[in-house]
């Protein structure tokens, strides 16, 4: 086990002052300071969580780190013991057992308290940051165990798993008295392997993702069912769009020149089928919001998620509640309030056009393109605008790059060739200084 760390200040000409470590005071303040100052836990961390519940109990902070993805920290205000290890354990697991969805509808839940940001739509705030991500890049999570030092037994624990192929970090932080000013050191115990390939289930086509939807319908004797509640859904939903992953269905509809979630279907562990309705102020007249609230209510649906769901066991259950589900949905298709479209010509054409302008040497984000066609929660649209380029577009794609400055993931070779064609250079973690490049046209 690694041992304290000793502190020495250095004076002039031959003396030294031993700093003396305390606890006291740090004990109090350390989760704080770390809300406050993420970096201090790694670099290019957002912090989404405080105390988010859990099926094993609440979480101490929760995170997406500069890959995109989900991080889970266990702080302790002591020396980090095996308890800590198995909290962080359990914490991971369960989130691990939800959809991709099921976590943006509780991140969005939980945050705006304890200083962590308020997310009001966390699949538009992560594909903001991370436009060539999906939601299920999130997952599975990271483990990271933080404290004021860290015992034996939790420490040969934490690199077993480590070893493992568990992406698992122990952190500990130390203070120490000089000069009446309380310094903070810290210092990585067990530290991830960057160049051990994740288990993360980005990069499924529609079809791979069809048939993980089908083997897990198919495992669970809830084909018929299943295919049953998505053919009313669709039937009750005409021109939506329809997203397909391997937990289930979401239905989209227009909302100005993009999408937003309407509603979802998935396969719901030891339920069977849930229908999740998605009440969201920015879609409804607040009058329409309460009484559609009340509706559900009044049929059935449990109030959670950042809206309503309807859990579904089985056959009979759903020729109960067949005509009652599907006249809640025309309703409240009927109060979904979009705003207009904006500008001239397609959001497609819009997104081109302003591509055009963008010079040589310069860079956009796909948030600020959002932003500059009047449309600044379309960020996801403009990214998928970029994707559907063909590979023989004259556009300059290369100038487009996330809210960090950072290259697309899939094409970074070529646009690192082209930006660096042009006179931009590219960092180690693979992004532009935005303060130098960002284009302001």
């Amino acid at each position: 086990m690694a041992g304290e760390l000793k502190i020495w200040a250095l004076g002039d000409g031959a003396e030294v002052e031993v700093l003396e470590s305390v606890t006291v005071g740090l004990e109090d303040h350390l989760e704080e300071t770390l809300v406050r100052r993420p970096e201090m836990l790694e670099p290019g961390l957002y912090l989404v969580g405080r105390q988010t519940p859990t099926e094993g109990g609440p979480l101490d902070l929760l995170g997406v780190d500069k890959d995109g993805r989900l991080v889970v920290f266990e702080l302790k205000r002591e020396r980090l013991t095996r308890e800590a290890v198995t909290q962080c354990i359990d914490y991971a697991s369960a989130l691990n057992t939800r959809t991709p969805e099921q976590l943006a509808a509780l991140i969005a839940e939980q945050s705006g308290s304890g200083g962590v940001e308020e997310i009001d739509d966390f699949e538009e705030w992560y594909l903001e940051r991370f436009g060539e991500s999906e939601l299920s890049d999130l997952l599975p999570p990271r483990l990271v165990l933080v404290g004021l030092g860290v015992d034996a037994r939790a420490e040969r624990m934490a690199r077993f798993l480590a070893d493992g192929g568990i992406d698992i970090s122990v952190l500990t932080f130390f203070g120490f008295e000089h000069s009446g000013e309380t310094l903070l050191a810290r210092q990585v115990e067990v530290e991830r392997e960057e160049a051990v390939p994740s288990r993360r289930r980005s990069g499924q086509s529609r079809a791979e993702k069809r048939q993980a939807l089908q083997k897990r319908l198919a495992e669970r004797g809830m084909t018929n069912l299943f295919e049953e509640i998505a053919a009313t859904l669709s039937r009750a939903l005409p021109g939506s769009f329809q997203n397909t992953t391997a937990w289930g269905l979401g239905f989209r509809l227009p909302f100005g020149e993009r999408r937003r979630t309407f509603c979802h279907l998935w396969v719901q562990e030891e339920v069977g089928a849930r229908v999740q309705w998605y009440a969201s102020p920015e879609h409804y007249d607040a009058d329409a919001l309460d009484a559609l609230g009340e509706e559900a209510e009044r049929l059935g649906w449990q109030p959670g998620g950042s809206g309503f769901a309807l859990d579904i066991a089985g056959d009979e259950q759903w020729q109960h509640v067949r005509e009652g589900l599907t006249g809640f949905v025309t309703t409240a298709l009927d109060s979904w309030n979009p705003p207009p479209q904006s500008g001239t010509g397609t959001f497609q054409e819009q997104v081109w056009s302003y591509l055009r302008q963008v010079p040589p040497g310069k860079v956009v984000t796909y948030g600020q393109v959002a932003q500059e066609l009047g449309s600044p929660d379309a960020a996801q649209a403009v990214g998928k605008v970029m994707r559907a380029l063909p590979d023989e577009t004259d556009l300059p794609w290369h100038r487009v790059v996330n809210a960090q400055g950072q290259l697309a993931a899939t094409e970074m070779p070529e646009q690192r060739r082209r930006l660096a064609g042009e006179g931009i250079s590219i960092g180690d973690d693979g992004s532009v200084d935005l303060g130098e490049h960002r284009w302001r046209g």
